[in-house]
């Protein structure tokens, strides 16, 4: 790399750095912490929550979505605005009553501490698994650009990150999003720009992509793939799951000034979110334009996902691929951020805090959420390492364990906000059984079988939970 490139990531890494840290000089106690105070803007939320589910794997996979396929991804995007209209008038009234810090503690009244924890728990594993793998994949990109080792790359990262998230909580990390979302996408646009100069005739090029029917938006046929109703009522059915249920999420929502600005700011995330995608799409267009469609295998490349990457390695000039890696580094410190705050939240709020309720000092509850949000980091980068076979079956599951675990949530959700309370036991045994459910289907090669799309995985989830718990009440109504 260029000495200019590497001028620019070092000065983000500084900026990030001291900006982060500075943002946690007003926190007094774990609700400040953890919550901001309920004084952040929802407009920074909005950015926080977009780039909190934009990790550095989706920056550089849709790409690939459009070069090998085309438009019709957005369908699930659709989807998403459908889900979080939802979220925002299911949930949220239920969360602002309760001015909760940790999202599973809505559930409480109904499910008891016991299932709480439960839920508590099975989110802390799905994060770890899932980002701890994702990290893993920030670094293979990074060192292919950069020319640094696997380990240097996850630890830079590692440190900067730990260290602006354990000092300035969720404030910190919302102002940093914000900052992160504007640098990456800056970046990204920049990138679709040059490509786009690149063509010698880019009215043509653009013409001929059109005619080849790579801009269809919406597919009504077909087993496979990306259709209307799969895309939307799937996209729904995982946005609500993500950001109704997830704390990851919805600790950004708790953190706004009233139940208003958070519907505002979950709603407004879904729009943003569909420009975001369609602006990754149109850098895999412009890809395949100036690559007129060759193939991975002529491109001297194995996967999709490397597409963006060569491109910024070969095509970027000094500054802009300075800028561009800065981005990379950007995206993938908003998944580990978010992952780390919501994470010790969720194990101060949830597990700790109903142990030691002796510990009634706020100044010690915020070190014991620092000390956890540090605990975490370094389980994170360093549990990031068992990834490094590429190939590795742990690596598919990691990705995409969300899928096991997100319809059984949402179906706990859904009987506690619409069901009248009943036993622990009526919970827990749906919850269990929906990701029996969804691991049958996946290990047993089922989606395969029936043509199962993912965008489907939740519905299924959510379904049989909910049916297993109203079969389980009627049982006991009966004896």
């Amino acid at each position: 790399m260029h000495w200019v490139d590497i001028a620019i990531i070092v000065a983000f890494m500084v900026g990030v750095f001291a900006a982060g840290s500075l943002l946690g000089r007003n926190v007094k106690n774990m609700k400040d912490y953890f919550s901001g105070g309920n004084k952040l803007p929802w407009w920074a939320v909005m950015v926080s929550i977009v780039a909190a589910e934009t990790s550095v794997l989706t920056f550089l996979s849709i790409p690939g979505v459009a070069y090998l396929g085309n438009f019709t991804f957005l369908q699930v995007c659709i989807g998403y605005i459908i889900g979080r209209i939802l979220v925002a008038l299911i949930f949220i009234p239920m969360y602002s009553k309760g001015q909760f810090i940790s999202v599973y503690q809505a559930i409480t009244e109904k499910g008891g501490i016991t299932m709480q924890r439960i839920m508590s728990v099975t989110f802390m594993i799905t994060r770890l698994l899932a980002d701890g793998v994702r990290l893993f994949a920030v670094a293979i990109p990074l060192s292919m650009i950069t020319g640094l080792p696997y380990f240097y790359s996850l630890l830079i990262l590692g440190i900067v990150t730990v260290t602006y998230t354990l000092m300035g909580g969720i404030k910190g990390v919302v102002w940093m999003d914000f900052a992160q979302w504007i640098i990456y996408m800056g970046a990204a646009v920049a990138a679709l720009i040059i490509g786009m100069k690149m063509l010698p005739d880019a009215g043509a090029s653009v013409n001929d992509f059109v005619a080849q029917g790579k801009t269809l938006l919406l597919n009504f046929q077909g087993a496979k793939g990306y259709t209307l109703w799969g895309g939307m009522i799937g996209g729904a059915m995982l946005s609500m799951a993500s950001h109704g249920t997830d704390q990851l999420i919805v600790q950004r929502i708790l953190s706004c000034k009233s139940t208003k600005d958070s519907k505002k700011a979950m709603i407004g995330s879904g729009l943003v979110v569909f420009v975001q995608f369609a602006i990754f799409l149109c850098i895999g267009a412009m890809l395949y334009m100036v690559w007129n469609g060759a193939s991975l295998q002529a491109l001297g490349i194995t996967k999709p996902d490397e597409l963006f990457t060569k491109f910024i390695i070969e095509n970027l000039p000094p500054v802009v691929k300075g800028i561009t890696v800065a981005g990379i580094f950007a995206a993938s410190m908003t998944t580990l951020s978010g992952s780390l705050s919501a994470m010790s939240s969720s194990i101060t709020v949830d597990i700790f805090k109903p142990i030691f309720k002796n510990i009634t000092d706020e100044g010690k509850w915020l070190k014991i959420s620092r000390f956890a949000t540090l605990g975490w980091g370094i389980v994170m980068v360093f549990g990031a390492m068992i990834f490094t076979n590429q190939d590795s079956p742990l690596v598919e599951v990691g990705l995409s364990i969300a899928s096991f675990t997100y319809g059984g949530t949402l179906g706990v959700f859904v009987a506690v906000r619409f069901f009248k309370k009943c036993s622990l036991w009526q919970y827990v045994v749906p919850f269990f059984f929906s990701i029996s459910v969804m691991t049958f289907i996946i290990v047993a090669g089922w989606q395969d079988l029936f043509h199962i799309n993912w965008t489907w995985y939740t519905l299924i989830g959510v379904t049989s939970s909910v049916l297993m718990n109203r079969l389980l009440v009627l049982i006991k109504k009966v004896d």
